[in-house]
């Protein structure tokens, strides 16, 4: 009797290996090409003069990429991602100045920065905040959770140097990312909250700064 051939095995799943895979199957398919493009340096000064020339990018203490895999929001995303490697949690979510980085671009900011419901962990240059979200305080990019440009706003208001927060808010203002009425109903929800009062007043005073320069 003439057997059935058997059939091929099940390709690996994605979500089970690799890097980024801690936040979903999409985030590591995804991350494959960013994965390999990532380059581990010493800190010395042959690398900090390769940023300087912009020929790669620092995106945690001695992981660094070049400039062109972060040249949109997904890779961006996923490059924090990456960068963690084993340490990525499934409830790391990108916050604060590395979440307006990944929608804005430009310089990843350093320390990069996590909110988690766990407890707070221990990593050269990332701060993990302990936060609870709102399903809708959070969107996935290219399958990486990061909060949203209102959320992000909030937050760098309440937590970041003015020296951080004021320009990064100015711009998602301005790219209409946060709308300023948006940000304000936020905020007056937390008024009960470390920080808020204090972020009202900053946020305030960023909005006058864009007027001014109108």
């Amino acid at each position: 009797m003439e057997r059935s051939p058997l059939p091929d095995p099940p390709p690996p799943r994605a979500a089970s290996i690799g890097l980024c895979a801690a936040w979903s199957r999409h985030a590591a398919e995804l991350a494959v090409p960013v994965g390999a493009s990532l380059e581990r340096w010493a800190e010395t000064p042959s690398a900090q003069s390769m940023v300087a020339d912009g020929i790669l990018v620092r995106i945690l203490p001695g992981i660094f990429l070049p400039p062109d895999v972060l040249g949109t929001a997904v890779g961006r995303a996923l490059a924090l991602g990456c960068a963690l490697g084993g340490g990525l949690q499934s409830h790391h979510v990108i916050a604060g100045p590395s979440a307006a980085w990944v929608v804005l671009g430009g310089v990843p900011p350093s320390p990069a920065e996590l909110l988690s419901p766990a407890h707070r962990g221990d990593r050269a240059g990332v701060v993990l905040r302990h936060a609870r979200l709102r399903p809708d305080e959070v969107e996935t990019i290219g399958g990486a959770p990061v909060t949203v440009p209102v959320r992000t706003a909030v937050d760098l208001l309440r937590f970041s140097p003015m020296s951080v927060a004021g320009p990064a808010l100015a711009a998602l203002v301005l790219d209409g990312h946060a709308p300023a009425p948006q940000i304000r109903r936020h905020l007056q929800g937390l008024w009960r909250h470390p920080g808020a009062h204090a972020a009202r007043g900053r946020l305030e005073e960023v909005l006058g700064a864009l007027v001014d320069t109108a």
